[in-house]
């Protein structure tokens, strides 16, 4: 049994005697020369002493070289692509996918992921046997071989070559051949802290697995566009440019039908209290629209110029009150309008002699509150 080292996971199986089993489902190393096995007694009891049949779940096994293999492979790949400053900054291999740190400067671009991607599956698919052998620490670094930066190794070691492409000291399990790897797939890349770059991968099975969902997933797609497969992008494309043009003719429309709503509402404003004052009611307005009335009002007024605009929202009632500085200085407060008649709405608000607002409970009582704002502000 492998134990759980160097970013590969331990090996799960059997132990059995002729009356008992237990299940394998994880193995480790806590120290230099001891591997634990953490087991699960099914069946019969195991005896101290007694002899035993230990055996690794080959097919896990298999999945887990696989993506062992592809991690050196894609190693390798990268600092072919990016530069020799790649340098392994941890990893997971397990059977169902495998997990690449690295230092790296910056985010890798598409073309960057797919050179990578591509150069690691050539050499895949060269079909190239391992060679896997133990030298001394000297003679591996003098043939080139890549080490952890860091790491501490014996004077002896354990080197895992696929033909000139990847040399590493690894003491983890392995493929035979490049091809059983079959290909490998990049799933994503991103960033887990400063100039530490993560890739992660599947091979094998796992790989076409992904590849059958990500196809499932574009398939349907294009079912949905009513396009062939490969004209899924285009078609997105295009549907966005529309929904985009619409919202612009949308917005133009919306702007004109306000601008015809704002010239009649111009037609409400007084000058009862000495400088033009607008109250109206204009129902299905949010916050953000009030306000912008209120702009546009108060560029069609001039200086000074004050408004009282009520809305019911949702069937909630919503009344803002806003004036020109002038309008203050001519006695206007927006914040005593306000308090002056939001219990007519059974609300509350506040705010300063230029803008305050007030929301409540009670839409019946809207109109009631308008005629009382005209009516504070005529005394």
């Amino acid at each position: 049994f492998y134990a759980e080292m160097g970013g590969e996971v331990g090996d799960t199986g059997t132990i059995t005697t002729p009356d008992a089993w237990a299940e394998v489902f994880d193995t480790k190393a806590p120290e230099k020369g001891l591997t634990c096995h953490y087991v699960k007694v099914k069946n019969g009891r195991i005896v101290e002493g007694e002899g035993v049949l230990a055996t690794v779940d080959a097919e896990r096994r298999s999945r887990i070289t696989r993506n062992h293999t592809g991690t050196h492979i894609l190693h390798a790949a990268l600092r072919a692509v990016l530069g020799e400053h790649v340098n392994q900054a941890g990893s997971y291999v397990g059977p169902d996918r495998l997990r690449f740190d690295f230092t790296h400067f910056q985010g890798l671009t598409r073309d960057e992921i797919h050179e990578i991607e591509q150069l690691a599956n050539d050499e895949i698919m060269k079909a190239t046997p391992l060679h896997i052998y133990e030298t001394s620490l000297d003679e591996a670094r003098a043939s080139g071989v890549t080490a952890l930066f860091g790491e501490k190794y014996d004077e002896h070691v354990r080197v895992v070559e696929a033909g000139d492409f990847s040399r590493e000291l690894c003491g983890g399990c392995h493929v035979k051949n490049t091809a059983e790897i079959g290909f490998l797939k990049i799933t994503s890349e991103g960033s887990v802290g400063a100039n530490v770059r993560r890739i992660e991968a599947v091979t094998s099975y796992e790989a076409l697995a992904y590849m059958n969902r990500f196809e499932g997933e574009l398939r349907r797609a294009a079912e949905g566009l009513r396009v062939p497969l490969f004209d899924v992008a285009e078609r997105s494309a295009a549907n966005l440019q529309q929904i985009k043009d619409m919202e612009r003719r949308s917005k133009q429309v919306r702007t004109a039908l306000e601008d015809d709503t704002i010239v009649e509402m111009m037609k409400e404003a007084t000058l009862d209290v000495g400088y033009p004052l607008l109250v109206s009611r204009r129902d299905g307005l949010d916050t953000a629209s009030l306000r912008g009335y209120w702009d546009t009002v108060r560029n069609r007024m001039g200086k000074p110029g004050a408004a009282v605009i009520g809305t019911v929202n949702e069937g909630k009632p919503v009344i803002m009150a806003a004036g020109t500085d002038q309008a203050v200085a001519a006695g206007f407060d927006a914040g005593k309008v306000i308090k002056a008649i939001a219990s007519h709405i059974q609300g509350g608000g506040g705010g300063k002699p230029t803008m305050a607002q007030a929301g409540g409970k009670n839409a019946d009582g809207l109109d009631a509150a308008l005629q009382a704002a005209r009516d504070f502000l005529a005394k």
